[in-house]
């Protein structure tokens, strides 16, 4: 996965949005989890709804393109939704934030 995967999957929303998804926003986000005494991490996609719902697609070690394919898959019920959620740190790959305020002020 690309550092800048938070630029292709936010474009995901308007896309989503067209066709009836109440998706609000996307963010690559970093799950940390406890397996008995040791933690791992693992990076997924928070997908948030307008209700603020959120779920999880599993992304690690995938190309931009693969991320793209398992968000829409998580979102139509073809894969699974990541599990095990225990810890999210936002904020580690960059995120176009004065792109993505136009596309949230647009959708309001």
């Amino acid at each position: 996965m690309n550092k800048d995967i938070n630029y292709t999957i936010m474009n995901l929303t308007p896309l989503l949005r067209m066709n009836g998804e109440r998706v609000k926003r996307i963010e690559a986000v970093q799950d940390w989890y406890k397996s008995g005494d040791q933690e791992y991490m693992k990076e997924v996609a928070e997908i948030t709804y307008d209700s603020g719902h959120r779920i999880y697609a599993d992304i690690s070690c995938d190309s931009n393109l693969t991320a793209v394919y398992d968000i829409i898959a998580v979102i139509q019920g073809l894969k699974p939704k990541s599990s095990d959620i225990e810890r999210i740190v936002r904020g580690v790959y960059d995120f176009p934030s004065d792109k993505y305020r136009i596309f949230e002020d647009h959708l309001k």
